[in-house]
Order: structure tokens, then C-alpha cells, then sequence
């Protein structure tokens, strides 16, 4: 009996001992565990402070004495970790944490920043260099001349160098820096191509057409209102003109009558009847200064007011007669009513026409069809023939 009490304060023992092992077993893999949670939270924390560094960043540009910001969100900055050749994006700390813990429970403040990575977005930093240039940007006025003389001064432009800031901003973004970023920059002076010296120049008239109408009717005062629309127009070289846009531009208060106009061959009561006239009268002061439009047609009857083959016609919607400057100095329109006589007559250089002489001319070839010439001449010899076209009036 007394054997087996013995054996029973052994197995008792023996069974108490190996719970208190068990549980302590049990403590020790939760503390463990506890512990190594503690210090991948730590890891996981300091990851995010580092990245913060990075995106709390803003650049200052300053232009022109005024300042703007940017985050590196509307940089369009990309911030992200990369660990063994992966890439970790912001907010995935967690598991990179418990990479770096594993592999090496250790690692420094600066191994963790050395994980931190920076790519700038070149559409974001483009978009704010459009609208920095919208904002900095404008564009040198040439100056202007009317038919008295009158000369609007020219005025400079700036322009900002958004190229440079584009570069030294990317530059700055691909860089390994939790520094601001801050410079200053200046808009450059753009001058005018024309200044108010130039046109001084413009006193000269290189061509004159003239053709007659009656000045007491409807279509006479329609003439006069066109001509006071087209009178003083002025272009520099390159610069082009839309007779339907001048002609019909009623912002002078004025309105056109009704009188005759032509439709499919046919004379029809129009308002602006006879402004073709203006344009006719035009476009033969435009030849005689050796200047072909890039666009022009002619009527669909022959006209009283001007050779077969070199009259040109208005339509809205349809025909109408524009011009470039082709020569390479400024060129100023006049366009006088005086009783029944309409002039059309252009100004500009004594030496626009760099002494050549122009004159054209149409060959009748029926009743109903022509063709038209320009004859070039120098010194005064004909030294060319520019054919101009061959219309016909159904």
C-alpha cells in the first residue's frame, strides 16, 4: 500500500511538473510572438515616417516675384518602397515590415531610407508648365497704321522659360532628397517684329484701281459702306484678309439695303447688293501689286464694272476673296468713295515692289468665258507671265 502511494506522489509530481513546462512553453511562443509584433509595428511605423519625409516635400517657383507652391502630390511625385527587386506601395508598410524583420531584426534608419524610392510623373510637371506659361506668356504687339497716318505703338512681350523649370523640377524630383526644392526665375522681354519706326516707312503707294458706280442709289450706298469697312485695313507680312469677314462686320451700326445681287445667273433683290464691287475693285489693286489671293472667284454673270476674267465675287457661305500679305513689308488698304468714283489703293515701302512692275490683264475667249494673266515686267521689260486663271459664266 504504501508502495503505491508513493508511485502516486511520483505520477503526480511528474504530471504537475510537465504542465507547469507546457504552459511556460505556451508564455514563452506569446511573448515571442508579442515581441515580434511590437517590433514589426516599430519597423512598420518607421518605414511610413521615412516615406512621409518624402511626400511632405513641396516646391516653391518663384516668378516674377511671385511665389507658387506645389505638393508633391500635384507634382504628380511617385513615392513607393522597393525591397529585393519588388516594389511596395504606400500603405502595403505591413508586409514589407515583416520582410525586413525576418530577414534582419536590426536594420537601421538609414537601410530603411535607402528603400524609399521617387519617380516624377512628366504629364503632371508638363501640365504645370502650361499653365504657368498661360499665366506669364504674352504675345509682343506689333504696331499699326491707319490711312492717316495715325501709328498705334508696338509694345513688347514676355515670355517665360518653362523648359529650364521643367528640367531643374524633374531633375529635383528624381533625386534623393527630403529637402524642399526652391528657385527663382524671370520672364524674358519678346520684342516686336514691326515697331513704330518700321511703319514710319509705310508712306508710300505702291497700287491704285478705280472704277465707277452710282452713288444715289441702294447699291450705291451699300458701295460706300463696304469701302468704309475695308478703309484702313492693315497687314503685316503673312498676315491674311477675309473680305466676307470685313465687308459684313456690322459693328459700325450700319446695315446693308437691299439691291441688286447675282444668284445662279440670275439678278435677285439682296441686302449688300454691289459690295462686289469693293471686293473687284480690290482685287485688281492687289494684282497691280504683284499680290495673287489665295482664294478668289468670279461672278456667275459677266459685270459692268470690270474686264471679263478679273472680277471677284462675294457670297455668304460660298465665294469670297482672301488675301495674304505676300511682300515683306507692312501693307496698309485704303478705300475712298469720292462722288461716283471708288478707289482701292495700298500703301507701304518706296521699295515694296523691289522694282517690279505688275499689270493684268484678261483674254476674252467668248462672250462667257475669259482667261487672265499677270504680266511681271523690270526696267521696263516683261520678264515673266503668271497665269492667273480661266473662268467661265454660266
Amino acid at each position: 500500500m504504501k508502495r503505491y502511494k508513493k508511485l502516486l506522489i511520483v505520477l503526480v509530481t511528474v504530471l504537475a511538473a510537465a504542465g507547469v513546462f507546457g504552459a511556460f512553453q505556451v508564455y514563452s511562443r506569446y511573448r515571442t510572438d508579442r515581441d515580434r509584433r511590437q517590433a514589426v509595428e516599430k519597423l512598420q511605423n518607421s518605414l511610413a515616417e521615412t516615406a512621409a519625409r518624402y511626400q511632405e516635400r513641396s516646391a516653391t517657383l518663384t516668378i516674377d516675384g511671385d511665389n507658387h507652391v506645389y505638393t508633391m502630390t500635384e507634382l504628380g511625385e511617385h513615392i513607393y518602397y522597393e525591397y529585393e527587386n519588388k516594389t511596395y506601395e504606400l500603405g502595403n508598410e505591413s508586409s514589407l515590415a515583416s520582410l525586413l524583420f525576418d530577414a534582419d531584426s536590426s536594420i537601421s534608419e538609414e537601410e530603411l531610407d535607402s528603400l524609399v524610392q521617387s519617380e516624377s510623373d512628366a504629364d503632371a510637371v508638363t501640365k504645370i508648365m502650361k499653365e504657368l506659361s498661360s499665366t506669364y506668356d504674352t504675345s509682343a504687339k506689333n504696331a499699326r497704321i491707319n490711312s492717316h497716318g495715325k501709328i498705334t505703338a508696338s509694345k513688347p512681350g514676355h515670355v517665360l522659360d518653362t523648359t529650364s523649370i521643367y528640367n531643374d523640377l524633374t531633375s529635383y524630383l528624381s533625386q534623393k532628397t527630403t529637402d524642399n526644392y526652391s528657385a527663382s526665375y524671370k520672364t524674358s522681354a519678346v520684342e516686336p517684329a514691326w515697331t513704330t519706326e518700321d511703319l514710319k516707312e509705310v508712306n508710300t503707294v505702291i497700287s491704285s484701281y478705280s472704277t465707277s458706280f452710282v452713288s444715289t442709289n441702294p447699291r450705291g450706298a451699300n458701295i460706300k459702306i463696304a469701302a468704309s469697312r475695308l478703309d484702313n485695313s492693315f497687314l503685316l507680312p503673312g498676315e491674311s484678309i477675309s473680305f466676307l469677314n470685313v465687308l459684313y462686320d456690322d459693328s459700325d451700326g450700319k446695315s446693308y439695303q437691299k439691291s441688286g445681287a447675282f444668284f445662279k445667273g440670275k439678278v435677285v433683290q439682296a441686302e449688300g447688293g454691289g459690295i462686289c464691287q469693293v471686293s473687284t475693285t480690290a482685287y485688281a489693286s492687289f494684282l497691280f501689286a504683284g499680290i495673287i489671293p489665295t482664294k478668289r472667284y468670279p461672278h456667275s454673270i459677266p459685270v459692268s464694272y470690270s474686264p471679263l476674267g478679273l472680277d471677284a465675287a462675294l457670297s455668304v457661305g460660298g465665294k469670297d476673296l482672301l488675301v495674304e500679305n505676300t511682300l515683306d513689308y507692312p501693307l496698309l488698304i485704303s478705300a475712298k468713295t469720292k462722288g461716283n468714283t471708288l478707289n482701292v489703293h495700298l500703301t507701304s515701302y518706296a521699295n515694296a515692289l523691289k522694282g517690279y512692275r505688275y499689270k493684268p490683264r484678261a483674254e476674252k475667249l467668248s462672250s462667257k468665258k475669259a482667261k487672265s494673266y499677270l504680266d511681271v515686267y523690270k526696267n521696263g521689260k516683261k520678264v515673266k507671265t503668271i497665269f492667273l486663271g480661266k473662268d467661265t459664266y454660266d
